[in-house]
């Protein structure tokens, strides 16, 4: 990113914003479906991480960081759709993330009740670590530091996470 276009986005240029935003949205979805469970919901959290986002762009101390920065506040904003709809995180529709090819309706169905079913033994420290590396694709450093814990604690919450699912998906 050329250092024009990061000062262009750090003083609010709605148009350097929508580039950069149009770019993670459909990534800012899928968090946000992971979370939300369903597809009303998850629209609501990017519309308002969008709003968050370009509000509080000026606060963003590098424009490289803007995927990880919109991703946490896209996790933060379900998180808090969810405590104010006091509910618990359930399958309303079965509606299949794809990422790369589309499965079958009936696999994705599956796959979908499969993965809620998993996703909701975890912990909001444990999920969030799980969505980051495996599903944004962050390093471990990154995750620790979107989370804003320290990196052995990113690495325990993710360990304990992940031998959770195993036990889950191999009993």
């Amino acid at each position: 990113m050329d250092s024009i276009f990061a000062e262009r986005l750090r003083s609010g240029d709605p148009e350097a914003f929508m580039r950069l935003f149009s770019e993670v949205s459909d990534e800012l979805y899928r968090v946000a479906y992971i979370y939300v469970k369903n597809s009303e919901d998850a629209r609501d959290v990017v519309q308002e991480t969008a709003y968050r986002c370009f509000k509080g762009v000026g606060k963003l101390k590098s424009a490289e960081y803007f995927r990880t920065w919109a991703v946490k506040t896209a996790i933060n904003c379900a998180l808090d759709i969810l405590r104010k709809n006091k509910r618990t995180i359930s399958i309303e529709d079965n509606q299949a993330i794809s990422i790369g090819e589309s499965p079958s309706p009936e696999n994705a169905a599956v796959a979908s009740a499969t993965l809620d079913g998993l996703m909701n033994k975890l912990n909001e420290r444990e999920k969030s670590a799980v969505v980051l590396r495996h599903i944004c694709g962050l390093s471990l450093e990154e995750v620790a530091k979107t989370l804003k814990v320290p990196l052995s604690t990113a690495k325990s919450a993710l360990y304990r996470a992940m031998n959770k699912l195993r036990k889950e998906c191999f009993e």
